[in-house]
C-alpha cells in the first residue's frame, strides 16, 4: 500500500508509504478475526488515525461500524469506541467486541449450554439450511443455539452475545490440509454464495456434511479470539440508521464529545450484505430480504444521491465533533468498464464542501491489491472495485496537529500482536 495526503503534498507529489504499509497483512489484535465481512478495511488504517489525531480517553466513532474494525482499534488504543451499523450481524460483531467478557466466563457458560442441550424439532429448519449440516449431530445443536438466543437483540448478556458472535465466524467455511473449525460442509469461501450456486456445488464436488460437535468447535474458536488481553476499555454498540447517529442516545454523542469520527460508507453499488451472509442471518433469525432493503442508500445508487447521503453524514459529524475533532471516510474509487475511475472522495468533497463547515486537512490515497480487495470472490464480475481507496479527512474548527511526521514508520511499529 501506498498513501499521499494530495493536498498536502501537492507541489512536489512526493509519496509516502504510511505504517500500515509495513505492517504484516494479518496485522492486529485477535478479536478482529472473529467473523469474515464485507467491505472491511485491515485494522492498522483506523490505527494509524487514531494514533495521529487523538489521545488517550477520546472518543472515536463509527456510523457503519461493519464488523467493528475502527471502534475495537479505539478500545484497543484506550480511547472510546462508538460503532453504529443497521445490519443485525455488524451490530453482533461490534457489540460482542467492545464488550468482551473474561474467557473464564465464555468458557464456563458453553459448558452450561452443553450440559442443558435437549434436542430440539428440525421441522421449521428450510432445505437450503439442511443440506449444509450434519442432521444427527450439527445441525440439531444450532437449532438448539438458535432458540436459545432467539430475543438476542433485546435480552442477552455479554457472555451469551460473545459467543452468538463467535458461532457467527464458524457457520461456513472452506476446509483446509488439517481438517475444519467450520460446522458447515467445505465452503467456496467464508461469504454465503446463493442457495443454488451451493447445492450444485456439493454436487460437483461430491461433498459431505462433517459430523462436528457445535460447542466444541466455538470453545476452539473463543481460544483463538481470546490469544491477545482483553481491550483496555469498553465502547459502546448501536443498532441503528446512520442518516441518525448524531441522534443517538450516548453521552459522548449528545454532548458532542467526539474526537474521531473514522469509518467507510457504503460504496455507490451497494453490496447486498444480507444475500451474502444469508446462513448466518438464518441461524440470528432475520428477514434477509428486509435488511437488503433497509441498508439500500436510495433506489437508484445515483452519484447524485449518494453525494446528499455523504452531506448528511458529514454534516451529522459536524453535529458531534468536539473542536479540532476529525472525520475521515474511506472511500473507493469507482470505474464503468472503458472509462477512467472516478476519484469518487475527491468528487464527494467538491460538491459538499460548500454545505457544511468542516474543512480539509487532507486525502490519503491507498493502493490496495486487487488480490486483497474482499469484492475478488466475484472474479471478472466484480464490477465497479477498483485498486485505490482513498479516506477523506476532514476537521472541525481549530486545525489539529499531526503528533507524528507523514514519513514515520514508527506509529504502529510499538504496537506488536
Amino acid at each position: 500500500m501506498v498513501a499521499i495526503f494530495t493536498k498536502m503534498e501537492e507541489k512536489n507529489k512526493a509519496k509516502i508509504c504510511y505504517s500500515w504499509s509495513y505492517m504484516p497483512k494479518r496485522w492486529g489484535h485477535s478479536l478482529h478475526p472473529m467473523c469474515s465481512y464485507l467491505a472491511m478495511f485491515p485494522p492498522g488504517v483506523p490505527r494509524y488515525f487514531i494514533e495521529q489525531f487523538t489521545e488517550i480517553g477520546d472518543v472515536i466513532l463509527d456510523p457503519f461500524s461493519g464488523r467493528g474494525t475502527a471502534p475495537l482499534e479505539a478500545c484497543i488504543a484506550g480511547r472510546v469506541g462508538i460503532g453504529v451499523d443497521l445490519n443485525p450481524l455488524a451490530y453482533l460483531l461490534t457489540s460482542a467486541k467492545l464488550s468482551s467478557p473474561t474467557l473464564e466466563k465464555v468458557l464456563l457458560r458453553i459448558e452450561e449450554l452443553r450440559k442443558e442441550y435437549v434436542r430440539p424439532s428440525l421441522s421449521d429448519v428450510p432445505e437450503e439450511i439442511e443440506m449444509l449440516y450434519d442432521r444427527e449431530i450439527t445441525l440439531p445443536q444450532l437449532v438448539y443455539i438458535k432458540n436459545k438466543f432467539k430475543d438476542w437483540k433485546n435480552d442477552i448478556s455479554d457472555v451469551d452475545r460473545f459467543i452468538l458472535a463467535s458461532l457467527m465466524g464458524i457457520m461456513h467455511g472452506k476446509f483446509n490440509k488439517s481438517g475444519t473449525s467450520y460446522l458447515s460442509i467445505s465452503m467456496p469461501n467464508t461469504f454465503s454464495m446463493s442457495p443454488n450456486y451451493v447445492k450444485k456445488f456439493i454436487e460437483t464436488n461430491g461433498l459431505t456434511k462433517p459430523r462436528v460437535d457445535v460447542f466444541d468447535q466455538i470453545r476452539g474458536k473463543v481460544l483463538k479470539l481470546y490469544k491477545n488481553n482483553r481491550p483496555a476499555t469498553k465502547g459502546y454498540a448501536y443498532l441503528d440508521n446512520a442518516k441518525n447517529f448524531s441522534q443517538i442516545s450516548n453521552e459522548h454523542i449528545i454532548n458532542k464529545n467526539i474526537k474521531m469520527v473514522f469509518t467507510s460508507p457504503p460504496y455507490l453499488k451497494v453490496v447486498n450484505y444480507g444475500t451474502f451472509n444469508w446462513i448466518r442471518l438464518w441461524l440470528l433469525g432475520e428477514d434477509i430480504k428486509l435488511i437488503d432493503k433497509n441498508l439500500k442508500l436510495d433506489d437508484n445508487h445515483s452519484l447524485t444521491g449518494y453525494v446528499d447521503f455523504m452531506a448528511t453524514i458529514i454534516q451529522q459529524c459536524e453535529e458531534v465533533l468536539t473542536d479540532s475533532g476529525v472525520a475521515c471516510f474511506v472511500i473507493g474509487d469507482v470505474a464503468k468498464p472503458g472509462k477512467e475511475p472516478l476519484k469518487l472522495a475527491e468528487y464527494v468533497w467538491e460538491q459538499v464542501k460548500e454545505r457544511t463547515n468542516l474543512n480539509l486537512f487532507g486525502i490519503v490515497e491507498d493502493h490496495l491489491p486487487s488480490k486483497d480487495k474482499v469484492t475478488r470472490i466475484w472474479g471478472k464480475t466484480q464490477g465497479n472495485a477498483t485498486k485505490i481507496d482513498r479516506i477523506l479527512v476532514l476537521y472541525k474548527g481549530s486545525k489539529p496537529d499531526l503528533k507524528y511526521s507523514l514519513r514515520s514508520k514508527s506509529v504502529l511499529k510499538q504496537y506488536t500482536y
